[in-house]
This record gives C-alpha cells, sequence and structure tokens, in this order.
C-alpha cells in the first residue's frame, strides 16, 4: 500500500490548533483527502464534508512528481486546500514521493545549492502561499532509510521548515508493521526528535495482508488467536515501549476496502471505495475483498481513545461517499469516530456481507 496516497479532516483556525486530553479539551479527529492522486468517483464538496472531522489534510507535495519546479501538487488539490483555508478550516498536507521514496535527498542532500533551488525553495513557497496550517512527512519506512544520524538530520529539516514558516505544525507517518523497532533508540532516538516534531501518526491500516483470515476478521485486528498475524495490540505495546512523547502520538485507522491481488486486473488498484464495494453487481467477488467489519471499526477508534490524543482516518475517498450501502454518507469514518467518543454503535449490514 506504500504507492497509494493517503491524506487527512478542523473547525478551527491555526493559531487554535492543541493537542488535548481528558483534562477537558476536545482530542483531535483528522480525516484525509486523497485528492487527484486517487482515481475514483469522489467529488470534493466543502458542504458534504463529515462535521465531525477537526482536521483535513489534503493530498501530497510530492518532490518526484515533476521536473519542473512549483509543480509538486496537483492543481486540483490546490483548489481544494484553497477552498478550505478559504472557509477558515485547518488544513495539512502531506510532503513525500510518489514513486520511489529517496529522503536521503530530502534530510541529507548531497548538493546544498541544488537542494535549496529545486526542493527546499519550492516547498517554503508553497507552504507560505498555500497557507497551509501543517504537514505531516509521510516517511512511513523509516528504518529502511539509510543516513547516519537520521534522527539528528531529520530534526535539523523540521527546524529548517519552521523557520521559514508562520507556527507551522510538522508530523512524522510512521508504520505501525515497524512496532518491533520502536523501543530500540539505537535504531531510531525519538528523544532527539520529539524535540522538533508535534505528531507522531502511527499507521494503523493494513497490518497484514488480504487473505482468507483477513477477509473474515480484518486487516488490522485488535487482538487475535492467528500467532503470525500482527495485531493492534502489538504496535501499541511498541509504542508504549518506546521514547515517542506520548503527548503527541495519533492513530491512523483504515477507512478502505482492498482488493485481493489474485483478482486485481493488470494495472488496477488493488484499493477501492466502499461505494463500490456496496454496489457491487458481483457480490460473490466483492466478498472475496478485504475491510474491517464495523465492530472492529468501532472498536478500533474506542482502542486509540485509551492512549492515543488523535486518530487520522484514511481516508474520505474510498469510504461510501455515495450512500451505496445505505447508512447515510461516509458510514466507516463515522463508525470509527463513534468508538472515538464512545458514541452508540450502530451496525451498517451492507458493510458486513463478507
Amino acid at each position: 500500500m506504500k504507492d497509494v496516497l493517503v491524506f487527512i479532516c478542523s473547525i478551527f483556525l491555526y493559531p487554535q490548533f492543541t493537542v488535548q486530553d481528558g483534562s477537558g479539551t476536545e482530542k483531535q479527529v483528522i480525516c484525509n483527502i486523497a485528492g487527484g492522486i486517487f482515481k475514483s468517483t469522489y467529488v470534493f464538496n466543502i458542504t458534504q464534508l463529515p462535521e465531525r472531522c477537526d482536521i483535513i489534510t489534503v493530498a501530497q507535495f510530492a518532490f518526484d512528481r515533476d521536473d519542473s519546479i512549483n509543480n509538486q501538487i496537483l492543481e486540483s488539490d490546490k483548489g481544494i486546500i484553497t477552498s478550505l483555508v478559504q472557509a477558515n478550516k485547518t488544513v495539512f498536507t502531506r510532503i513525500g514521493f510518489v514513486y520511489d521514496d529517496d529522503f536521503p535527498t530530502i534530510f541529507d542532500p548531497p548538493d546544498t545549492d541544488i537542494f535549496q533551488k529545486n526542493i527546499f525553495g519550492p516547498l517554503i513557497n508553497f507552504l507560505n502561499t498555500a497557507k497551509v496550517n501543517g504537514i505531516l512527512i509521510n516517511c512511513e519506512y523509516i528504518y529502511d532509510v539509510t543516513i547516519v544520524d537520521f534522527e539528528v538530520k531529520l530534526s535539523k529539516f523540521v527546524s529548517a521548515i519552521k523557520d521559514k514558516t508562520n507556527n507551522l505544525i510538522v508530523g512524522l507517518i510512521i508504520s505501525g508493521s515497524y512496532y518491533y523497532n520502536f523501543p530500540n533508540n539505537s535504531l531510531f532516538d525519538f528523544s532527539i526528535t520529539n524535540e522538533v516534531l508535534d505528531l507522531y501518526i502511527i499507521n494503523w491500516s493494513t497490518l497484514n495482508i488480504c487473505d482468507k483470515d483477513t477477509v473474515k476478521y480484518g486487516l488490522s485486528p485488535i487482538t487475535s488467536n492467528i500467532t503470525d498475524m500482527v495485531t493492534i495490540e502489538q504496535v501499541n505495546s511498541g509504542v508504549t515501549n518506546s521514547s515517542m512523547d506520548k503527548s503527541k502520538i495519533y492513530a491512523m485507522i483504515q477507512v478502505y476496502p482492498v482488493i485481493p491481488t489474485n483478482l486485481v486486473p493488470k494495472g488496477s488498484r488493488s484499493i477501492s471505495t466502499y461505494s463500490i464495494y456496496c454496489n457491487s453487481t458481483d457480490p460473490a467477488t466483492s466478498s472475496q475483498w478485504c475491510n474491517n467489519p464495523t465492530k472492529l471499526s468501532y472498536d478500533q477508534g474506542a482502542y486509540a481513545e485509551t492512549s492515543y490524543v488523535g486518530i487520522v482516518l484514511e481516508q474520505l475517498d474510498t469510504d461510501d461517499y455515495g450512500g451505496c450501502c445505505e447508512c447515510e454518507k461516509f458510514p466507516v469514518t463515522n463508525l470509527i469516530i463513534d468508538g472515538w467518543t464512545a458514541s452508540p454503535f450502530k451496525t451498517c449490514p451492507k458493510l458486513d456481507h463478507n
């Protein structure tokens, strides 16, 4: 799923952005809009966004999208950002790569002058022009990045961005599949990045591959009796035993359904939408798709609330934006938020036809 870009839902202006806990202030719900990179029939309409989202993250500023400067984010996505900013919403975007991750060129550039001209300068110009409130560094696979003193260089990059922008929030997305490495500071020392990062977003999505077990139980179960299945409890244990600042940790929770690879035509996506899933003319085929059962989506939201300061829902483009599941629009998003807010559980039968 690394090549699929997923992106993030606030009701207040940026200077009011705060991460708050059970002391009487509200925690954060962040909703992703993948935007133009995700080929679906979802059409952005600011009046139809789920009201319970607090922050909206749109698309991704991609360092490798095009050779021409100032073309690192699609024009259609710029339009979405502009409309949200003008409506006084809190807006984030991601930064990263579309094709092959090459973070050494970002955090440890071989030519400083070229880096400043072609990468850092255009990024700062975009952030200040678009007036976004935050960025999420889409570097999920931090343990695969081969840079000496990676934490130090990442921190310097973040500090340099903050020096050139106004009160920008910066977060780091990390794949939950690396949970066993989290406590090992010799591999990545979070106590260093705690100083500059405002958010750690731990991706709980698709912790396991789409197979017969995950069709039945979900791709990211909270707990499991199947010995080789990665669970959210395992991921949470890694987070708990790490040196990450616990006041900054968000859980990224899956919204999209996954099509098993043997059913994906060549050149097609393995991620679909719930509007397609519920509107399928071939129930036998769609019943083989992997998605989290409605109760699991609810329970994931509830589980996150016990240990995390926020949740990130990926992504609105893949939820039932068309109302085809007959549970109003964005039912999976609302199920997760219901669990997060301890609202009553309401099943949606068409989401559970597996």
